[in-house]
């Protein structure tokens, strides 16, 4: 039987390093991909078990993706992908310049393309085992708020297209593409906020609070499981039922 390896990009921090914390505990092998290699390998160093890696990539660079993939795939096959990196930008529509808009579609969107693209041939070869999960966001649906305005919706909007392309492309193959929504959850982007911001944001919830990342971790893991094997094209929301799927 296929062990489970988990690519993780943005796994540094934040959901990303939670989900790579969950993986581990449940036995899988891990990468860490992040464009900051000592925040990645130090990342490594908190998991559980053995053969996890910590890559330094860019996941704008289409050939450094490629590689981290092939290193990763050189321990055994891929079985999943969280593609977590993502930047946030909070200026408004009316006041982004053209080269701010485009690095946050091509951190949040291109750098999702060319993860799974960097995958794929490996997720393929894994069969029904293989897996990817996208972290998506509320936004997309919002269009913004205090977490993110235009661009930053723009761009996890796009990402809905990007994943029910992929689900139907990789269908014939056996590999699951899904998203994941969140909404504002405890992690260092919410840190930097005010109280009255954090107040703000947590009214925006049905339940009063921001999500914990093990509930947004928890709900990928879910996902990537082959319990989950007939779920593929889809967008779950995990964000307090700030919008309801």
């Amino acid at each position: 039987m296929t062990a489970e390896a988990v690519l993780i990009t943005g796994g540094a921090s934040g959901i990303g390093l939670t989900c790579a914390r969950q993986a581990a505990a449940r036995g899988a092998r891990v990468a860490i991909v992040d464009i900051n290699p000592s925040a990645a390998a130090d990342a490594v160093a908190t998991l559980e078990g053995h053969g996890h890696l910590a890559i330094a990539a860019d996941v704008t660079d289409a050939d450094a993706m490629r590689s981290a993939a092939d290193q990763f795939a050189d321990g055994g096959s891929i079985t999943g992908v969280v593609a977590a990196a993502g930047i946030v930008s909070r200026l408004p529509l009316l006041d982004i310049d053209v080269s701010e808009f485009r690095r946050v579609l091509d951190i949040n969107v291109i750098g999702v393309q060319n993860t799974i693209s960097a995958a794929g041939p490996h997720l393929i070869r894994a069969g029904a085992l293989g897996t990817v999960v996208v972290l998506g966001s509320a936004a997309a649906f919002t269009g913004g708020g205090l977490m993110g305005n235009g661009a930053y919706a723009t761009s996890k909007a796009a990402l809905i297209g990007l994943v029910r392309g992929y689900a139907r492309e990789l269908a014939p193959h056996r590999v699951r593409v899904n998203m994941v929504a969140p909404g504002a959850t405890e992690t260092p982007m919410t840190d930097v906020l005010s109280d009255t911001d954090r107040d703000r944001i947590a009214g925006m919830s049905l339940l009063g609070r921001l999500s914990k990342p093990e509930e947004i971790a928890a709900a990928i893991a879910f996902l990537l499981a082959p319990d989950a094997g007939t779920i593929t094209g889809q967008i779950l929301h995990v964000n307090g039922g700030v919008v309801f799927g």
